[in-house]
């Protein structure tokens, strides 16, 4: 057993912007862009008990990803508490499923085995959050989350082939954002994106992202997103957010479509588009929208603004700025 007392995982949340790719299987799969944001993560402890304990939201997931790591560490004593004490809501497209996850297993390792843990109290090394995610079971389409979780920043990932379903996209690029950007996140209350057996039928009946439009999402991200934010170009940055957004979502339209608040999100992505917030895109399948900007004036005025529209009586609006540096660990 570990002489550690208390473990304290924190991790940022996950905005994702949208894939470059799917179905063609001439190309790699579900590669694409994202970014870490400081809030909408998870707050993760483990400590020392005589049993195991889980409590908080999440529970009967985090329980059973404890059990997968504790297998993984051919652990024959397997008692600690687990307390998850912030999460976002799920299934909104801010990879909740993922920090939970990263989360628990960076915890139980740290906890059980501290020698083996590539943590510091800021930020993860690559091949540790590979073994978290393989523990937890995640990355087996989008790594964005698991690259975030360990450095933060603006991810581009490559995707990877079919065949190549046990191994983990690789990454392409990675930075962090300039410290005075900051965004606003917007969720729909009571509306959730598509998860579980009915993401997987939705993607089963999905066609093959078309070879033009996988050509021009990657032009975007390595010619205008990323150089964009090395070059502290916000305005740019929100042009290329919103055509990356736009472009990255056509593809999906048949079956995001069908959900009941598609065409409300669409509106709200328009409406903020059209009163000056160009750098705007959903998340994932949402119903998480990013609003960026310049500063956190701009983007208290965002705030105030949309509470004069009357539409933050149907949407929680969170102002956060970019992680840069991924999640964080404490010892105790």
């Amino acid at each position: 057993m570990s002489a550690v007392r208390s473990i304290r995982i924190q991790t940022p949340g996950r905005l994702h912007l949208g894939m470059t790719s799917f179905g063609n299987p001439s190309v790699p799969s579900f590669g694409g862009v994202g970014v870490m944001i400081d809030k909408l993560g998870m707050d993760v402890q483990v400590e020392a008990c005589d049993r195991l304990s889980v409590t908080g939201p999440f529970s009967d997931r985090a329980r059973q990803i404890a059990m997968q790591c504790m297998e993984v560490l051919s652990l024959q004593e397997r008692r600690c508490a687990i307390t998850i004490h912030a999460a976002p809501r799920a299934h909104v497209g801010l990879g909740s499923g993922t920090q939970l996850a990263m989360a628990v297993a960076a915890g139980i390792h740290q906890f059980f085995s501290p020698d083996t843990c590539c943590g510091t109290t800021s930020g993860f090394c690559t091949d540790k959050a590979f073994d978290f995610a393989r523990a937890g079971r995640r990355g087996r389409r989008s790594c964005i989350g698991i690259y975030g979780f360990a450095k933060g920043g603006l991810i581009w990932e490559g995707g990877r082939f079919e065949h190549e379903h046990d191994q983990f996209a690789p990454l392409v690029a990675q930075t962090a954002l300039p410290d005075d950007w900051c965004g606003v996140v917007l969720s729909h209350r009571g509306a959730t994106g598509l998860h579980g057996d009915d993401e997987k039928a939705a993607f089963a009946r999905l066609p093959s992202v078309p070879a033009e439009i996988s050509e021009e999402l990657n032009r975007i991200a390595e010619h205008e997103l990323f150089p964009a934010v090395l070059e502290k170009r916000h305005a740019d940055f929100c042009d290329a957010v919103y055509r990356y957004g736009s472009l990255a979502g056509k593809p999906f339209v048949t079956e995001s479509s069908r959900l009941p608040w598609y065409d409300t999100i669409g509106q709200l992505v328009s409406t903020l588009h059209a009163h000056g917030v160009h750098g705007v895109a959903q998340s994932s399948w949402g119903p998480a929208v990013l609003a960026c900007c310049e500063s956190k004036a701009a983007a208290e005025q965002v705030v105030e603004w949309l509470r004069q529209q009357g539409l933050s009586k149907d949407y929680d609006s969170v102002i956060t700025s970019f992680s840069r540096h991924g999640a964080t660990m404490r010892v105790d």
